[in-house]
């Protein structure tokens, strides 16, 4: 479907609770480019196959490959793609290093999530069914692609447009948008999308505080010149400005509301259950509990949030700095 001229949107199935992702392909005068990739199993493969049948474009018409940031959505099926087309695939340089030690070397490293879990209060077996869970992405990564990488900044043409990379770390450490400045066209992965909101989350190879940098990313992007939205997930919207102050006060909310749950000292998955609720599939449960200690990470750099030890479980408590629900605002030069 042409969304913009010489913009067109895939939308390929997802076996989730959010069961699509919006691919695009930008047609230029020497060939096209595509930004993400879907994630690599059989429904999702058929759209791409069909689409390539159907003569609009030819394999060999693809110059670029451009991946938003690493999650398996996204990359699942640059390999894939790269086989068939022989295209670069670009991602930031960030994200090298959790392509390599969780698609590459995953079995080895998805234990240590467990690991992370059971330490802030989640039941050992459940921590284990988890990781269980966790390995079966794996196959829906590969074949890998051979990656060639991005700094952020970089000015460049992807169709018959110009684009800057805007790095805006927070979803991923890595995650890009592109801002076609002369039209106001952002492309946004899942940097802002127009009626959920990004998971933000803790990992053992993460970021220590992913939430801080969300938040100055979404600051950033609030603050440019953006008349129209592109989305991974969710339908193309308008107001980018008002859509990362929204964001941005859901967040101020969820932490005043986590620092109150901390009391007197709760562990990490007492407040995810809390927040998120019990009746959660594995998959959700794994990341509401990534997005649980995001926030508690966020809010123990700022001193609201206080942890320690207790019988082998990290516990947190409120801490003596507090910070008034709403407080502060997106401020731009």
């Amino acid at each position: 479907m042409e969304i913009e001229k010489n913009i067109y949107k895939i939308v390929l199935p997802l076996p989730f609770k959010l069961d699509s992702i919006n691919c695009y392909l930008l047609r230029g005068e020497d060939g096209w480019d595509i930004i993400d990739t879907g994630l690599n199993y059989p429904s999702a493969r058929d759209v791409w196959e069909n689409f390539f049948q159907n003569g609009l474009v030819a394999l060999n018409d693809i110059r670029a490959i451009y991946l938003t940031h690493y999650h398996p959505d996204h990359y699942g099926m640059a390999g894939w793609l790269q086989n068939l087309t022989g295209a670069p695939v670009y991602i930031h340089r960030s994200e090298s290093s959790q392509v390599e030690q969780l698609w590459k070397k995953g079995r080895l490293n998805f234990p240590l999530v467990g690991d992370l879990f059971s330490e802030h209060g989640m039941p050992a077996a459940m921590s284990v069914e988890v990781v269980d869970n966790m390995s079966g992405i794996l196959t829906h990564v590969q074949p890998h692609p051979i990656l060639s990488y991005l700094n952020g900044g970089e000015e460049i043409e992807m169709g018959c447009r110009r684009f800057r990379v805007l790095h805006t770390p927070g979803h991923s450490i890595g995650h890009m948008c592109f801002f076609c400045e002369e039209e106001g066209i952002l492309i946004s992965g899942d940097h802002i999308l127009p009626t959920i909101t990004s998971n933000i989350s803790l990992w053992p190879t993460s970021h220590p505080n992913p939430l801080e940098l969300f938040l100055t990313s979404l600051e950033m992007t609030g603050c440019l010149p953006i008349g129209k939205v592109l989305p991974a997930h969710g339908n193309v919207f308008t107001d980018c400005a008002a859509r990362a102050d929204q964001l941005i006060e859901h967040h101020r909310t969820r932490l005043a509301l986590i620092t109150d749950m901390a009391g007197s000292g709760t562990s990490a998955y007492d407040i995810c259950v809390k927040v998120f609720g019990d009746d959660l599939s594995l998959h959700e449960l794994r990341f509401a509990m990534a997005e649980t200690l995001a926030h508690l990470a966020y809010l123990e750099s700022r001193g609201r949030v206080v942890s320690r030890r207790d019988g082998g479980i990290i516990v947190y408590k409120s801490g003596s700095l507090q910070v008034s629900r709403g407080q502060g605002g997106r401020s731009c030069p």
